[in-house]
């Protein structure tokens, strides 16, 4: 089949490989005019992708992980009060894009592709956009993220709903500070709870993706509750003036946001925490919201990743969930070879797809509020 992919982030690139795997012709429609570097922090490793891409042929050794081995929980001082065995890898967001981006082949992605319109009709599905010519396509995936405009292109009166906390990340490489200071810190992950707030670290591949000692990065993130609406409005607010829906990437921050950001890590984290904080040069932040598609396939248009549903980010499985989307749909729609294009029930494969997937998924969906809440996090 011709299939178009609006979106061109890892479950749109995710979906382009395993497609690609199975046969089927696939264009990648990205609304940036540019690769997507740059723009995310640690990722839990793909594993179920990287089995499917060994498989068809693909090595996938960029998207290697650092390994933790311990989970130390700290106090206000900095004291452990808990130190647990724990083996969970992580990757980073660079990381895997890069990877994914290598293997994809020279003009499948298009940048610069916003999508106006979709319509769709019992023979294809066609894309109308902002500027380019429109193409036809024997289906669509939309895995164009939380904010997912095709979601709401398809379902009008679905709606984004903001779960009550704002996640403050940042990236600083282990470089920046003296190895004795941030040994405790090293290949392992350490948790700080108080009320109303989670703070996380944990090292993750260099740029480049580099697992060098000294090469690489921390990761960090701070959860933490902001109920006000005028807060979280000043906070998304970047530093040209400019309201973001959900996120602000690194290097936009507004100077109040940053300044607000250093002050409290001076005045509520430890100083092994703190020191990450204010080492970090462009800092980002995401509102933490809750978006779930009524179904996640509608017609000849299957929705994946985000714009299918948002997982809370406690539950690490965000990404491996957009990888798995992706390994399940080309599995769902690989094709005998004596079957053509014409001959599929396409609307039919992608229901019972997007049904067994929604099953899939349901678990995650209800488990990150309840880690969220068990945290003090969020909307009671």
């Amino acid at each position: 089949m011709k299939i178009a992919i609006a979106g061109g982030s890892i479950a749109g690139l995710a979906c382009a490989l395993t497609l690609t795997c199975t046969g089927h012709e696939v264009q990648v429609f990205e609304r940036s005019g540019t690769p997507l570097k740059g723009r995310g922090g640690g990722v839990a490793i793909l594993r179920q992708m990287m089995r499917f891409l060994e498989q068809h042929g693909h090595h996938t050794r960029a998207m290697l992980a650092v390994p933790t081995h311990r989970r130390r929980w700290i106090d206000s001082q900095g004291a452990v009060v808990r130190d647990d065995p724990e083996l969970l890898p992580f990757s980073s967001w660079d990381a895997v894009y890069q990877s994914l981006c290598s293997m994809v082949a020279p003009g499948v992605i298009h940048y610069g592709r916003d999508v106006a319109s979709v319509s769709q009709d019992a023979e294809g599905v066609e894309l109308r956009f902002h500027n380019g010519t429109p193409v036809r396509a024997d289906m669509l995936i939309a895995a164009d993220g939380t904010s997912s405009r095709l979601r709401s292109m398809l379902f009008p009166d679905n709606t984004v709903s903001y779960a009550g906390y704002l996640a403050w990340r940042g990236l600083v490489s282990e470089s920046a500070f003296d190895p004795a200071d941030v040994a405790d810190l090293v290949e392992n992950i350490t948790l700080l709870h108080s009320a109303d707030e989670l703070f996380i670290t944990f090292l993750i591949p260099g740029q480049g993706g580099s697992l060098e000692p000294g090469q690489r990065r921390f990761n960090w993130l701070w959860y933490r509750n902001e109920p006000d609406k005028a807060a979280v409005d000043s906070f998304l607010t970047d530093r040209d003036g400019r309201r973001h829906h959900a996120s602000v990437a690194p290097g936009e921050l507004s100077q109040p946001s940053l300044s607000y950001l250093r002050g409290i890590a001076r005045d509520r984290l430890p100083p092994v925490l703190s020191r990450l904080v204010s080492a970090t040069d462009a800092p980002f932040l995401q509102a933490i919201s809750d978006a779930s598609s009524p179904s996640f396939a509608i017609g000849r248009i299957a929705l994946v990743g985000d714009a299918a549903c948002t997982l809370r980010p406690h539950t690490a499985s965000g990404t491996s969930k957009a990888a798995d989307d992706a390994v399940s749909l080309a599995q769902a729609l690989q094709m005998p070879q004596e079957t053509e294009a014409m001959q599929l029930d396409v609307e039919g494969l992608l229901a019972n797809w997007a049904q067994a997937r929604r099953r899939a998924v349901e678990p995650l969906m209800l488990e990150g509020p309840k880690l969220a809440h068990s945290f003090g996090l969020g909307y009671p």
